[in-house]
C-alpha cells in the first residue's frame, strides 16, 4: 500500500470514529429536547428551548457535513458537491456560534465556564469566516488550516461529553473533588487542548522541521 493510500485511509478511519461519537452524543441530547416530557425542563430552559434547537439543528452541519471536507477523494472527484458543503458547513458553524451566546446569556448553569463558552465561540466564528475569506482568495493551503481550526472548534460539543466518560473510566480527575470545579474544567480542556495540538500540528511542527 503506498503511503498517499495509507494517510487517506488512516484519515478516513479518524473521521469515520469522530463521527460515530458525534452522531452518539448528538442523537442523545437532542432528543430530549424534542422528546422528553416538558416537566423535566427548567421553565428557563423550555422558555429558550427552539434557541437550543437551534444551535443544535444548525451544530449539525458542523459535526457531519464537515468531516467530508476532509476526504481528498471528495474533494478532487466531486468539487461542486464540496463546494455546497462547504457553504452548509459555514452557515451552520456561524449560526450555530451565534447561538452560543444567547444561551449562555439565558439557560446556562455553570457561571464559571461562560468565559470559556464565549471565547471559544469567537474563535469558532472567528476561524470560520476566514475559512470562507480565504478561499474566496483562492488561498487553498490556508483555506484548509482555518477549516480544520474551525472543525476541531465544533468538535468541543463532542469532547465535553466525552471528558465525563473519561473521567468515571480512568479516575483522570479525581485530584478536582468540586463537582461543579471540575465540569468547568471540561469545559476549558474540550476546546484548548485541541486547539493547541492543532497548531502544533500547522505551525510548530514545520518550524521544527525547518530548523
Amino acid at each position: 500500500m503506498k503511503r498517499g493510500t495509507k494517510n487517506n485511509f488512516g484519515l478516513i478511519l479518524l473521521l469515520l470514529v469522530v463521527v460515530a461519537f458525534s452522531l452518539y452524543y448528538y442523537q442523545r441530547d437532542i432528543s430530549f429536547y424534542l422528546f422528553a416530557d416538558t416537566s423535566e425542563y427548567s421553565a428557563i430552559r423550555l422558555q429558550f428551548k427552539w434557541w437550543i434547537m437551534a444551535h443544535f439543528g444548525f451544530a449539525a452541519f458542523t459535526l457531519f457535513v464537515g468531516p467530508l471536507q476532509f476526504v481528498p477523494q471528495i474533494r478532487k472527484n466531486y468539487p461542486k458537491f464540496h463546494r455546497l458543503a462547504g457553504r452548509l458547513y459555514i452557515i451552520g458553524s456561524i449560526v450555530s456560534a451565534i447561538t452560543v451566546y444567547v444561551l449562555l446569556a439565558t439557560t446556562y448553569e455553570l457561571p464559571g465556564a461562560i468565559p470559556s463558552l464565549g471565547l471559544l465561540a469567537a474563535i469558532w466564528l472567528f476561524t470560520t469566516v476566514a475559512a470562507y475569506r480565504f478561499i474566496r482568495k483562492r488561498n487553498v493551503l490556508r483555506h484548509k488550516e482555518f477549516m480544520l481550526r474551525s472543525y476541531v472548534c465544533g468538535l468541543a460539543f463532542v469532547f465535553i461529553r466525552l471528558l465525563p466518560g473519561v473521567h468515571e473510566l480512568t479516575g483522570l480527575f479525581s485530584f478536582i473533588e468540586d463537582s461543579e470545579m471540575r465540569r468547568t474544567v471540561y469545559e476549558w480542556i474540550c476546546w484548548v487542548y485541541p486547539l493547541i495540538l492543532v497548531e502544533f500540528w500547522l505551525v510548530w511542527r514545520k518550524q521544527l522541521l525547518q530548523a
